[in-house]
């Protein structure tokens, strides 16, 4: 366990015009309101066996928990499954920002071999929002066979038609995040994995952050990533990542990586008026919002996102949470030791199994350090 604690590193530099002093360092910051949700985390991956966890909270622009617990530090490196379609969102988002995608032009526009089919009203909104109607692996699996190219593989998808008209039921799966992962491709003639670097990892710092080959431990000309999945990153990255996005999408140096109406959009609800086909059983139970890849855990009377995350299957979870001013990250990799709600090929019956990751993290640690989250809002009891 670590037991090293330092108070967060102090600027050495002048913030840049328009930007803001990171609040992101490498150094151990442990904050006493927290050890509660230590040692409630540390209990529960030492009976799943699990090797370590770590979290970072950053409250009011200041890094207060930054800690690696069991074998874990804090450069661990870990698959992040569907922490991966909140960074999906965002890369595609810088191309509609330039207007290289349009998020309400039908992508027929963009892939002519669905000119003149149902597929072909399908649009990048729909895409970002998991409402296309596309069908999933069952009729195309090339999203986990790693079959191909990205682009070929989103023919393959394409080709399979619609299970419901677009925009009118939320399903959740990888199958509308691979279309458009090779929208971006297409429209700009790079590969999914290196427009990630060059959109967002690179102007965020986020050195260990990347989309691999599907299958594979490739780093190096991915032409096959899962861009609903395949990313791995560490907590400090991901923590740069959701800095960015409480400041309005713009980075430290003052770089504006999304406009605000980029932001915007992808805080809104983008569910409400859709019937709920397929999600984790505690999502299908709950019918909880989706954003453009997140989820909206709460909401406040308005409607409004209180908490938006994007929680990955093997128990990495990212958070905002606009009522405590905090953004966190809890990084595990829970295989099955354990029981990871929100994982949807886990039954809704846990089967006994240790709770390692969930949306209880969320409650502990806004409980610890602010305000308890609105439980008339909550859509969901664990």
């Amino acid at each position: 366990m670590t037991t090293t604690t330092t108070s967060a590193a102090q600027p050495t530099t002048s913030t840049p015009a328009g930007g803001y002093t990171s609040a992101i360092t490498d150094e151990v910051v442990d904050h006493p309101g927290l050890d509660s949700v230590e040692r409630r985390v540390v209990d529960r991956i030492g009976r799943a066996d699990l090797p370590g966890a770590s979290l970072l909270v950053v409250q009011d622009g200041e890094l207060i928990e930054q800690e690696a617990w069991g074998d874990y530090t804090l450069a661990t490196v870990v698959p992040i499954a569907s922490g991966s379609k909140w960074l999906t969102a965002a890369t595609i988002m810088t191309l509609v920002d330039e207007g290289k995608l349009d998020l309400d032009e039908p992508i027929a526009s963009y892939l002519p071999e669905a000119e003149g089919t149902d597929v072909g009203d399908v649009t990048t909104r729909h895409l970002l929002s998991l409402t296309s109607g596309l069908a999933d692996e069952r009729a195309a699996p090339c999203p986990e066979t790693g079959e191909g190219t990205l682009q070929e593989c989103a023919r393959q998808i394409a080709a399979a038609g619609l299970v419901h008209p677009p925009g009118t039921a939320f399903r959740y799966g990888s199958q509308h995040m691979h279309v458009a992962g090779a929208l971006a491709e297409i429209v700009t003639g790079e590969s999914f994995a290196d427009l990630f670097q060059e959109r967002i990892a690179k102007p965020l710092g986020m050195t260990s952050t990347m989309f691999r080959g599907i299958g594979s431990r490739d780093i190096e000309n991915v032409v096959h990533p899962l861009p609903a999945g395949s990313a791995v990153s560490t907590l400090g990255d991901y923590g740069r990542f959701l800095e960015m996005l409480s400041h309005d999408g713009v980075a430290p140096d003052g770089t504006r990586i999304l406009s605000a109406e980029a932001i915007a959009e992808m805080r809104t609800n983008h569910t409400e008026t859709v019937r709920y086909a397929a999600a984790a059983p505690h999502r299908m139970a709950s019918e909880a919002p989706y954003a453009l890849g997140s989820w909206i855990d709460w909401t406040d009377a308005d409607g409004e996102a209180v908490v938006l995350s994007s929680d990955g299957k093997f128990g990495f979870r990212p958070w905002i949470d606009t009522s405590n001013d905090l953004f966190a990250v809890y990084l595990v990799e829970d295989r099955g030791s354990g029981y990871v709600q929100g994982d949807p090929d886990a039954s809704a019956d846990d089967g006994g199994k240790v709770h390692t990751s969930g949306l209880f993290i969320y409650e502990w640690v806004a409980e610890a350090v602010g305000d308890p989250l609105p439980k008339e809002y909550f859509p969901h009891r664990s």
